[in-house]
């Protein structure tokens, strides 16, 4: 019992830390990706600007010849160890250097015209768009500090020597892009993490499933031995009597401890043959003796029976037409109302009533005991199976009658339902598909 609810307990908490960790990889990745978008984007604006300044360039006495700008730029290098150079983020240097540079031109070139942030922010929508990135809002300008329409947004600056902002623009927050590139590692996660929860709880439901018949078994196996230890001893008692006080001239007393012996005897070969008739390749191999069979006197029968053992007040009604017949094996259809009629009696107070009603399509027992908790009817006719209070059982048995109930039922042919409602009672109801070949 410790040792599955600690597996359990580690089996949570793996699997909670599996989504932690996976939960915070993706959002580390979602950062990341963010990250590569404003910097692209930062690109895109510095790009954007130049172009911008460039257009505005041309016709004025720096640009006279449209048909091209020449800009000269020295790159410097770094000296490796094996003698060659290295550029270090050669492309963004020069993209900074061209904009301080064509900044510085814009500012003391007088003929050109004041700058039109409307061309800059198309210009830098199709800058972005050769990028895959394509923002809802752009608005782009040289004015510092926050503008309250904009406070959701992402903020862009392209910044001078000094490090203050040349040019700020503001786009909507590329989420969509985001998650659109994620996709693939979002859906791949989530199904392994779908399939080994699944797999963890298959694996949790069936541990628990062959705790539960290791549980019947030794339930099963305590309990048999207790039923089996009171006859034998019975038997065992008078068998030891007859040997130590044998009195060839007391007749009577010897006859009644024989007998004493065989109904001890019977009892457990009774019990026996019962606990061999719960095997499936019994059951399969088991030829019912199908004949008609009048239902009234049958029940009668068995009714008797169990008002004789019941050790409890109980009234059992019968509600079945005299006329009433029914195509049955007449022994084990005794041995299935016996079982039924008897677990009203066990569960029950100290005294119950049961109503039996039958006509040709069904038989129903009514009782009026301590029901069936929701919880256990749908087990009730496994083998094995018995209802317990918490760790205890409160009535004896094997835990065999209601699945061979159900088994005899199904080999006709018949189903068998239960209603049951705790502390009120339970109803059994066996309806005769007669017109079903058996």
């Amino acid at each position: 019992m410790k040792r599955f609810r600690y597996i359990t307990i580690t089996t949570l908490v793996v699997i909670a830390i599996m989504v932690v960790a996976n939960i915070v990889y993706l959002h580390s990745f979602y950062n990341s990706i963010k990250e590569q978008s404003i910097q692209t984007a930062t690109e895109c604006l510095r790009r954007a600007d130049i172009l911008e300044i460039i257009s505005r360039m041309k016709g004025t006495s720096v640009g006279e010849d449209d048909s091209f700008i020449r800009l000269t730029l020295m790159v410097q290098g770094e000296k490796t160890t094996d003698g060659s150079y290295e550029y270090p983020n050669l492309l963004e240097n020069i993209d900074k250097t061209m904009s301080l540079y064509f900044h510085f031109i814009a500012s003391n070139t007088p003929d050109m015209n004041p700058r039109d942030f409307s061309d800059v922010e198309h210009i830098y929508r199709k800058e972005l768009s050769g990028f895959g990135l394509a923002p809802e809002d752009v608005m782009v300008t040289d004015i510092p500090g926050e503008s309250p329409a904009f406070e959701k947004h992402w903020k862009i600056k392209v910044n001078n020597a000094e490090g203050e902002p040349i040019v700020i623009g503001y786009i909507s927050p590329l989420s969509g892009y985001i998650f659109r590139r994620m996709a693939g590692i979002i859906i791949t996660s989530a199904v392994i993490l779908l399939l080994m929860s699944f797999l963890i709880w298959y694996l949790l439901h069936w541990v628990g499933k062959l705790r539960s018949i290791e549980q019947m078994k030794d339930d099963f196996t305590h309990n048999m031995t207790h039923e089996l230890k009171t006859p034998v001893a019975v038997a065992y008692s008078a068998a030891d009597s007859m040997l130590r006080y044998y009195d060839q001239s007391d007749e009577q007393r010897n006859k009644r401890l024989l007998t004493i012996i065989m109904q001890r005897l019977n009892f457990l070969s009774g019990m026996i043959e019962n606990i061999l008739s719960m095997s499936m390749e019994r059951f399969k191999s088991m030829q019912l003796n199908i004949e008609k069979v009048r239902l009234r006197p049958l029940v009668e029968e068995v009714v008797g029976m169990i008002e004789m053992k019941a050790g409890k007040p109980a009234k059992i009604e019968i509600y079945i037409p005299e006329n009433v017949e029914i195509s049955t094996d007449s022994l084990h259809f005794g041995n299935v109302i016996s079982n039924l009629l008897d677990n009203a009696v066990k569960y029950s107070g100290d005294a119950v009533e049961i109503k039996i009603y039958g006509d040709n399509n069904e038989i129903s027992i009514s009782d009026n005991g301590i029901g069936i908790p929701k919880g256990s009817l749908p087990y009730i006719f496994d083998k094995f199976y018995r209802v317990t209070d918490g760790d205890r059982y409160e009535v004896g048995g094997y835990g065999l009658g209601l699945y061979y109930v159900k088994q005899i039922s199904e080999m006709q042919g018949w189903s068998i339902s239960v209603i049951s409602e705790e502390n009120k009672g339970t109803t059994f109801t066996i309806k005769f598909n007669r017109d079903e070949k058996r």
